[in-house]
């Protein structure tokens, strides 16, 4: 019982970390080079895509208040 209250606390902390990240709470930005190694490209096309998801929840939100608001 105790290993799976564990590991549902983990999962439940990396599954908040990666809503932040993902839904724009959280700015990431990957410098070219970590300890003089470079940033692989996966892992800098993963964090433009999270960028892309937070703008367009921006963009969704923004049209459904200009819709919610028309029907005021």
């Amino acid at each position: 019982m105790r290993t799976l209250l564990g590991w549902i606390f983990k999962a439940s902390f990396v599954g908040v970390i990666y809503l932040g990240v993902t839904a724009g709470g959280f700015k990431v930005k990957l410098p070219d080079e970590v300890l003089g190694y470079k940033v692989p490209e996966a892992a800098q096309q993963w964090v433009d895509r999270t960028t892309q998801i937070s703008d367009f929840g921006k963009q969704t939100q923004a049209g459904f208040k200009g819709i919610a608001d028309s029907f005021k």
